[in-house]
C-alpha cells in the first residue's frame, strides 16, 4: 500500500462504526486508533478465511465470541443451533434444520429510545451465496431490518448495520435468509450503542479531518524579514464542496427563482427537463428548447449540471411510444437517444444517470438481455470517456426494508457493469437518490450502507435529497445532510426541492415571497456553517499564522499595521492537500 494511500484510509476509517475516542469513553486512544483501523481492513476485505474479533468487545452483546458455547443465545422457530469449531479452535455457532426465513438464534438485548446502535457480526454459509439480513423484532412483533450482506460458503463475510431506537423496549436480534437449505453460521457480533450527543460530535470531528485542511501563512517584508504582527484577513469566495440543487422549468420565466437559486447554489440537475419523455415525445421527433434554455441560464450563473438522466429502467418513466417497440427496434432508438443526449450536451456536464434504477426496475433487461444495462454504459463510457458516469438509485440509505437495493446489491450490480468487457475505465460514481420518507430517518442503517458502498473507493453522492412532508421535515433534512456531509466518501450533495413557485410536491425551502421555510433555513443556515466566511488572523514573531479552513477558493488581504502596506493574493484549500504553506511578501 502506498503511503498516499494508507494516509487516506486511515483518515476515512474514522467513520466505520464510530471511531472518535469521545464515542467510546472506555477504551484508551491506543485502542481506539486499532479500532479504527481494523474497520477500515475489515471492510475492504470483505470475504475472509477467518472471522475477525467482535468490534467495541462486541458492545451490549452477551458472549459475543461464543467463547461460552451457546451462553447468552436462543433460538426462535423451527430448527436447531449448535456450537461449531474451526480447525484452529475458533467457535462460532451455527443454525441448521430451518424451515423459515427467520429461524435464527436470537439474544435479546433492551434499547434506549433516541440512541445510535451499530451492528456488526461474521457470517458464513454453509453453500453457495445467499443474502443474509440482520432483523430486530420488537415486543410487539414487529420487524425492523438493520442491514444485511452477501454471505458465501468457505468464508466470513462482515455484515454491518445499525438502528436509531425510537423507543425504549427490549428487542430480539435474528438473522434471516430466504434459503433455509443453507446452514448460517455466526461469529464475532457486535451491538454498541452510543448517544446523539457522541454521535454528533463523531461527525464534526470527521468534518474537521475531511472538509477542512490546514493552511499556514508565512508572511515576509521585501528585503525577505518576518513580517511579524501583519494583519491576515481571509475570505472564502467559494465553497469546494458541491452541494446543490434541483432545478426545473419555472426557473426559466420566474426572476424570483431565477435570484434565489444562483444566490445560494453553483450546482444542479434538471428534475425532468433532460430525460427522455421530456425531449422526445413523439418517436424522431426530439425537442431541447427547453433543456437548452436551462443550461444557458447555468452557465451565465456559474452552476455546474449534472445530467439527469439518459435512460430509465422504469417503463413507467419513459415515452408512451417505447413501450411496444421489438427488440431491435428499442435498442435502435435507446441508442439514438443516448448518442443524441450525450453529443448535444458533450463536455458541458459533470456527470451523467445512464441507466436509472435498474436494481428496482429491468426493462431494458427483459427486452434486450441481462447485459443491457452494462452495454449502455459501455456506449456511455466510449462517447464520452472524461465524464463521471453514475448508477443511481432510491432507497439504499433510506428505507432498510426495501430489499431491492440494499448497499451490497447495489455494489454487487455496479461490479457487474464494471466488469463487463470494456468498462474496466469507466469513470465511475455511485448516486444515491435520498427520498426519506417523514419518518425519523434510520442514520446508523445510512451510515453502514455507505461504508459498504465506501469499499468500492469510488466517489459517492447523494443526488436527489428530500424528505416527507411532516412537522419533524426540517429536523430530519438536517440529520441527513450533516450524516452525508460528515462522510469521508460523500462527495457531493443536491437536494431536491426549492421556493413554492417551482412546484417541488415534497419539501418547499421558501415561500411565495421566497421567504425560508424551515426547511429552506436548515439548508441556508448549513450552507453557511459549511464555510470559513471571513476571519482576521495576526502574524506571530516569525511571520506566521495558521488556521484550518474548509475546501474552496479564497482571497487573503494581508497588511501591515507599522509599515501601512498590503497586499491582495488568491489561493485554493483543497482536499489533496492535508496542509498547505501560503507565502506572500509585503513592502516594509
Amino acid at each position: 500500500m502506498k503511503i498516499a494511500e494508507a494516509r487516506v484510509l486511515f483518515l476515512s476509517c474514522i467513520f466505520l462504526d464510530m471511531a472518535a475516542s469521545s464515542l467510546s469513553p472506555m477504551t484508551t486512544p491506543q485502542q481506539q486508533r486499532q479500532e479504527n483501523l481494523l474497520a477500515i481492513l475489515l471492510l475492504n476485505f470483505p470475504c475472509l478465511a477467518a472471522p475477525k474479533r467482535a468490534q467495541y468487545g462486541g458492545g451490549i452483546i452477551v458472549n459475543p465470541q461464543f467463547n461460552q458455547g451457546t451462553k447468552g443465545w436462543n433460538f426462535t422457530g423451527k430448527g436447531a443451533i449448535r456450537e461449531g469449531v474451526s480447525e484452529d479452535g475458533n467457535r462460532f455457532i451455527l443454525v441448521h434444520n430451518r424451515t423459515d426465513s427467520l429461524d435464527s438464534f436470537s439474544q435479546t438485548v433492551q434499547l434506549e429510545k433516541g440512541t445510535f446502535y451499530t451492528f456488526s457480526a461474521w457470517i458464513q454459509i454453509s453453500k453457495g451465496s445467499e443474502t443474509v439480513a440482520v432483523v430486530f423484532k420488537t415486543s410487539d412483533g414487529k420487524l425492523i431490518r438493520g442491514g444485511e450482506t452477501i454471505a458465501k460458503q468457505g468464508c466470513w463475510s462482515l455484515l454491518k448495520g445499525g438502528i436509531v431506537a425510537q423507543f425504549t423496549s427490549p428487542v430480539e436480534i435474528l438473522l434471516e435468509s430466504k434459503n433455509t437449505s443453507v446452514e448460517i453460521w455466526v461469529d464475532n457480533i457486535s451491538l454498541q450503542p452510543f448517544t446523539a450527543k457522541q454521535w454528533r460530535s463523531h461527525q464534526e470531528k470527521s468534518i474537521e479531518k475531511v472538509r477542512k485542511s490546514k493552511v499556514t501563512f508565512q508572511v515576509t517584508f521585501a528585503n525577505r524579514t518576518a513580517a511579524a504582527g501583519a494583519i491576515i484577513s481571509t475570505e472564502q469566495t467559494m465553497s469546494g464542496y458541491p452541494f446543490g440543487c434541483g432545478m426545473n422549468h419555472q426557473i426559466l420565466t420566474s426572476t424570483g427563482y431565477q435570484e434565489w437559486f444562483a444566490s445560494r447554489f453553483k450546482l444542479t440537475s434538471f428534475t425532468n427537463e433532460m430525460k427522455w419523455y421530456s425531449t422526445e415525445k413523439k418517436q424522431g421527433e426530439e425537442n431541447y428548447t427547453i433543456a437548452d434554455a436551462m443550461v444557458k441560464f447555468a452557465k451565465q450563473n456559474g452552476i455546474s449540471i449534472r445530467g439527469h438522466n439518459i435512460l430509465w429502467d422504469n417503463p413507467k418513466m419513459l415515452p408512451d411510444w417505447v413501450m411496444d417497440l421489438p427488440p431491435e427496434e428499442l435498442q435502435k432508438a435507446a441508442t439514438r437517444r443516448l448518442k443524441s443526449v450525450m453529443s448535444r450536451y458533450a463536455g458541458q456536464l459533470i456527470g451523467w444517470d445512464v441507466v436509472n434504477e435498474n436494481l428496482h426496475f429491468r426493462f431494458f433487461e427483459d427486452k434486450l438481455g441481462e447485459n443491457a444495462s452494462s452495454a449502455f454504459y459501455s456506449m456511455a463510457y466510449h462517447l464520452e470517456p472524461n465524464t463521471t458516469l453514475f448508477m443511481n438509485e432510491y432507497n439504499t440509505i433510506e428505507y432498510s426494508k426495501d430489499q431491492a437495493a440494499t448497499a451490497s446489491k447495489y455494489k454487487k450490480k455496479l461490479e457487474e457493469i464494471l466488469s463487463f468487457p470494456g468498462n474496466a475505465h469507466i469513470k465511475a460514481a455511485i448516486g444515491l437518490e435520498g427520498h426519506f420518507s417523514s419518518a425519523q430517518p434510520n442514520i446508523a442503517y445510512m451510515r453502514s450502507s455507505l461504508d459498504i458502498l465506501r469499499t468500492m473507493g469510488l466517489p459517492i453522492w447523494l443526488t436527489e435529497v428530500d424528505v416527507g412532508k411532516g412537522p419533524n421535515q426540517a429536523q430530519y433534512l438536517e440529520d441527513i445532510l450533516r450524516e452525508a456531509f460528515s462522510h469521508p466518501a460523500v462527495e457531493g450533495i443536491i437536494i431536491f426541492g426549492g421556493p413554492e413557485i417551482s412546484g417541488f410536491d415534497v419539501m418547499n425551502l421558501a415561500d411565495t415571497e421566497f421567504a425560508a421555510t424551515p426547511a429552506g433555513k436548515v439548508v441556508d443556515k448549513l450552507i453557511d456553517e459549511w464555510k470559513s466566511g471571513t476571519r482576521k488572523l495576526r502574524a506571530d514573531s516569525r511571520g506566521l499564522a495558521q488556521v484550518s479552513l474548509f475546501h474552496g477558493d479564497y482571497k487573503v488581504e494581508i497588511y501591515h499595521p507599522l509599515t501601512n502596506s498590503s497586499t491582495t493574493i488568491s489561493f485554493k484549500v483543497t482536499k489533496e492537500t492535508e496542509h498547505s504553506t501560503v507565502f506572500a511578501q509585503i513592502d516594509a
